[in-house]
C-alpha cells in the first residue's frame, strides 16, 4: 500500500501552479495527501475536504459533485468576483472566500488530523 494514501486526502481542482504549491506545502505539513485533479475527474475521489478554484475550468460542476456527495468543499476565486462566491454557495460550497485569504491561511481550513 502506498503509505501517503494512508493519509487523509486534500483536493484541490486548480490549474494554477503557484496555488498548487501552496496546497502541496501547507497540506502535507499538517499530515495530508495532496492531490490535484481537473474538475471532471472529481467523481473518482473521496477528500476530506476539496478546495476548488472559481476560475478552474468546470468549478461550478466539481463544487457541485463534491458538496452533493458530501463532501466539504472550500471554493476560492478573485476578490471581485462576489457573483461567484455567491454561486459557490448556492452550489453546496461550505465556504466561499477570496482567494488570498484561503492561500495565506490554509491551515485554518483544514480539519486537524488525528
Amino acid at each position: 500500500m502506498d503509505p501517503s494514501r494512508a493519509r487523509p486526502l486534500l483536493v484541490a481542482v486548480t490549474n494554477n501552479l503557484m496555488d498548487q504549491s501552496r496546497f502541496e506545502a501547507a497540506g502535507a505539513s499538517v499530515g495530508y495527501h495532496v492531490e490535484f485533479v481537473r474538475s471532471a475527474a472529481v467523481g473518482t475521489v473521496d477528500p476530506v475536504v476539496a478546495f476548488v478554484d472559481l476560475e478552474a475550468p468546470g468549478a461550478d460542476g466539481a463544487i457541485s459533485n463534491l458538496a452533493g456527495r458530501g463532501f466539504r468543499v472550500i471554493a476560492y476565486g478573485p476578490h471581485v468576483d462576489d457573483l461567484g462566491m455567491v454561486r459557490a454557495h448556492a452550489l453546496g460550497g461550505a465556504a466561499a472566500e477570496h482567494r488570498n485569504r484561503v492561500l495565506t491561511n490554509l491551515a485554518e481550513f483544514l480539519p486537524p488530523v488525528v
